[in-house]
């Protein structure tokens, strides 16, 4: 074998290497989280007109990129984020969030089957979730209410090049701006042209001028 076709043999196995680190970065695994979603929400917490039958509806979020934000404070509520906070639905918003998986800018669907009515209560589920998707939104609707969800928004679960032990969210109620009504039991009152999404601070939820949580979300590496 002559110099030139040594160095064109080097090339390209300097090439194949590259090639073979580039696919094992981009196949890199997916780990496995818990997600403990839990209720504080109470007569006791939030006592200005608590309402009867009082509940969070099951829980629905989604693992994602920074491309899709399912839940952004400032943007138009969905169809499917309006009717998960008006009336504690997953469709169509689970058929959104499967568009969006599609697309490649969302993981995974994350869905809890049964309503949140004791205090404390907990909804618990396990979830995959990967690099190109290292974040998690979920919610479920304050119920009963106008169109109130509590949010825990884009939580990264990769920081510093590493997946984290354990996080916890702190969740506050949102106003998805899709019903201008203003207390927990009032009649329809559809928003035309649509609000936007926002922190929702009705007096129901604030204490001295502050907001008072409704909930933690806890995210633990399996």
């Amino acid at each position: 074998m002559n110099r030139k076709s040594r160095r064109i043999g080097s090339t390209v196995s300097t090439g194949l290497l590259v090639l073979f680190a580039t696919h094992a970065a981009a196949a890199a695994p997916a780990v496995r989280y818990q997600a403990t979603f839990e209720r504080t929400w109470s007569a006791e917490t939030h006592p200005k007109d608590f309402p009867l039958l009082a509940h969070f509806s099951p829980v629905i979020g989604v693992t994602h990129g920074a491309k899709y934000e399912p839940f952004k404070i400032g943007a138009t509520a969905t169809s499917g984020l309006e009717h998960l906070c008006e009336e504690g639905k997953h469709q169509p918003l689970d058929s959104e969030i499967k568009a969006a998986i599609a697309s490649g800018a969302a993981g995974a669907l994350i869905e809890t089957p049964d309503p949140l009515r004791s205090v404390p209560g907990q909804a618990v589920t396990s979830f995959e979730i990967d690099e190109a998707h290292p974040m998690v939104s979920i919610a479920a609707m304050i119920a009963p209410s106008p169109d109130w969800c509590a949010v825990a928004n884009d939580v990264a679960l990769f920081e510093g090049g590493e997946w984290v032990a354990k996080k916890t969210v702190t969740l506050y109620a949102w106003d998805m701006g899709t019903d201008s009504a203003a207390s927990y039991r009032a009649l329809d009152d559809d928003t035309q042209p649509r609000g936007t999404i926002q922190m929702n601070d009705a007096e129901y939820f604030l204490k001295d001028g502050k907001r008072i949580a409704v909930g933690t979300v806890t995210f633990v590496r399996q």
